[in-house]
């Protein structure tokens, strides 16, 4: 009978412990946060993981996204997410760069950057509906995008919002992404407001 009682228990905790799936891009709708897992269903991250480049003269804005899976957020829930790291380069000068050494010691391939409270890029969000934001006349009406927080480790405490989507022109994958530095007394390096366009090399 204690035997019994056990397995019972023990059952019972394992079924209350197992978070909820919800997909991310229904996250506003769920009321409580608690044991849900905010899960990537249709991997709407996998398309963006890699390297993705902007470059106009001297100017450049490159980026590293992967997809960290089943991250714990520490109270509770649980969530997939596509974190990046990023280098700016404005008239020559380097403003940000926070790729890691060992980015830098393997070329061609995609770094494995993993979650962890520095990240300089972190999704919080996806969204099925187009606000213009950013602007992107090619994308499908189906597409959906992607909402980030971008910080710049120089300057702790403030912070931007990344709005992106990708589409696909004469057969080359690109980013459409509007960055927003509202978060802080002062801005990120990157230009308030900026509209870019990025195209993946790796």
């Amino acid at each position: 009978m204690k035997n019994i009682l056990i397995i019972i228990l023990s059952l019972f905790s394992f079924i209350s412990c197992k978070a909820q799936i919800t997909p991310i891009y229904n996250e506003e709708d769920v009321p409580s946060y608690t044991n849900t897992y905010f899960k990537d269903i249709d991997n709407d991250f996998d398309p963006y993981i890699g390297t993705w480049k902007w470059e106009n003269g001297n100017n450049s804005l490159e980026i590293i996204f992967n997809k960290v899976i089943h991250n714990d957020e520490g109270h509770g829930d649980f969530s997939d997410n596509l974190v990046g790291e990023y280098k700016y380069i404005e008239n020559g000068v380097v403003l940000v760069n926070s790729f890691p050494q060992l980015m830098l010691d393997v070329p061609g391939e995609v770094p494995n950057i993993e979650l962890h409270n520095d990240n300089s890029i972190v999704s919080y969000d996806i969204r099925t509906d187009n606000r213009g934001l950013p602007p992107c006349p090619e994308c499908t009406p189906n597409t959906r995008y992607i909402f980030l927080a971008i910080q710049e480790k120089t300057k702790p405490g403030i912070y931007g919002m990344i709005r992106m989507a990708r589409f696909i022109e004469g057969g080359i994958e690109k980013i459409r992404m509007r960055i927003t530095n509202t978060y802080g007394p002062t801005n990120l390096s990157i230009p308030e407001n900026s509209i870019w366009t990025l195209t993946k090399i790796e």
